[in-house]
């Protein structure tokens, strides 16, 4: 393999081998992935009848929106949903927070909804958006994810979006269960927090961490044949601000999507990091590669606003989070001052049901903020700022750029 930024280093892994590895893998599974029956002139219709009905439910939530926003209502229809399908996970990253200072993986779901009950869910969400992000634990441990996700697919989800670890890719990517999995995850993320072997057997507490690399150069080639988007989250601490500046350059030679996450804990950012000049420097070269044309998710001012934890007004009802067992938190799991209305989902039509509910006991109007009636947190996650941005389309749905944005996000970049 030829790389122009990213300089191998001793303890990085073999990529020789490991794009040997992956092309074997390759190999196997083309075959069970292009006899999917989305190549069909039908299916073909019904993934564009998709995406146009995304673009329909997009610009009447944002008419919607704008309006509630207008009249000082800020439950506001959702830009996507992220749905923790289940906490178990196959690494034990020491970073893994769940918003209240825990490990998802310390935490048993016994109520996780089985596959009638996930469909069911599913039903009741897009009701109220189109895009879902499918994360855990690791979403892969669940037998039932192809068949879910079929399910969303046609139903009309779009973006399909999966945060994974990719541990799991070349035991499951044969099956043909998951024939069809890649054309339908419109967005594959894999975690990638370091390119030193050891660092990460320490970090994610896991042996075999090879086999990431290879599942990452395995999407990689087949990309190539079939259409999504391919990007690296790489979670950023003090200990690995080099490994973090080599996976940006990584990521521009492999023609991957990078998507930068300075480390929070519960609800605040972490500030030795935002101090620290290295990082500073890393975060000022993330935003400027950004403006430089190389694809890093988010655009220049969400990236810069997210990377130095910037002041913004975070309207939690964008980015509902639902856990395993179909119950959603309102307006947000991760709020230190007020307790958080808990809704199963289940028993209401869709979000604007749910949220009326919800909304008698917390009200998210400036929810965000360090009142007594307020989170009295300051996350900077993405999902947050994707909200603040979100806000400039409200306001100035012309001139902010959001729509741009995201546009970007939902149909640039899915084939390398």
């Amino acid at each position: 393999m030829e790389f122009t930024r990213y300089r191998p280093a001793s303890g990085h892994p073999n990529w020789e081998t490991c794009d040997r590895q992956a092309r074997e893998l390759a190999e196997r599974i083309l075959p069970v992935i292009l006899k999917d029956s989305d190549l069909t002139p039908a299916d073909r219709l019904a993934d564009a009848w998709r995406k146009a009905k995304a673009l329909r439910q997009a610009g009447e939530n944002l008419i919607v929106n704008r309006r509630r926003y207008r009249r000082g209502d800020h439950a506001l229809r959702p830009l996507y949903v992220i749905w923790t399908m289940l906490n178990d996970c196959n690494f034990r990253c020491t970073y893994c927070d769940n918003h209240q200072g825990e490990h998802y993986y310390d935490h048993k779901d016994p109520d996780r909804l089985d596959t009638a009950q996930g469909k069911d869910l599913l039903r009741r969400m897009i009701t109220g958006t189109s895009a879902i992000y499918w994360c855990g634990g690791e979403p892969t441990l669940r037998p039932d994810l192809p068949e879910l996700l079929d399910y969303a697919w046609h139903l009309g989800y779009f973006p399909n979006m999966i945060n994974t670890n990719g541990g799991l890719l070349h035991k499951l990517l044969v099956k043909p269960a998951y024939r069809s999995f890649l054309r339908q995850m419109d967005l594959v993320i894999v975690s990638l927090d370091g390119l030193q072997l050891e660092g990460l057997r320490k970090l994610w507490r896991v042996k075999q961490v090879e086999q990431v690399f290879v599942n990452l150069l395995l999407l990689r080639r087949l990309r190539r044949e079939v259409t999504f988007k391919l990007a690296v989250n790489t979670v950023i601490t003090r200990d690995n601000i080099p490994e973090a500046r080599a996976i940006l350059d990584l990521c521009a030679d492999l023609d991957l999507w990078f998507v930068p996450v300075p480390v929070n804990y519960r609800h605040e950012p972490n500030r030795e990091l935002l101090d620290d000049p290295a990082y500073r420097d890393l975060a000022g070269q993330i935003v400027a590669r950004k403006r430089a044309g190389q694809p890093i998710i988010g655009s220049p001012t969400l990236l810069e606003r997210l990377l130095f934890a910037q002041p913004y007004q975070c309207l939690t009802a964008l980015k509902p989070h639902v856990w395993s067992n179909g119950h959603l938190t309102f307006p947000c799991r991760a709020t230190a001052n007020v307790p958080p209305a808990d809704i199963n989902l289940l028993d209401y039509a869709g979000f604007d049901e749910a949220y009326a509910a919800a909304r008698k006991e917390v009200n998210p109007n400036f929810f965000h903020g360090p009142g007594k009636n307020q989170c009295g947190g300051h996350c900077a996650w993405m999902q947050n700022y994707t909200t603040a941005r979100y806000l400039d389309g409200i306001i100035n749905p012309l001139g902010s750029g959001f729509v741009g944005e995201l546009l970007e996000f939902a149909f640039h970049g899915g084939r390398g």
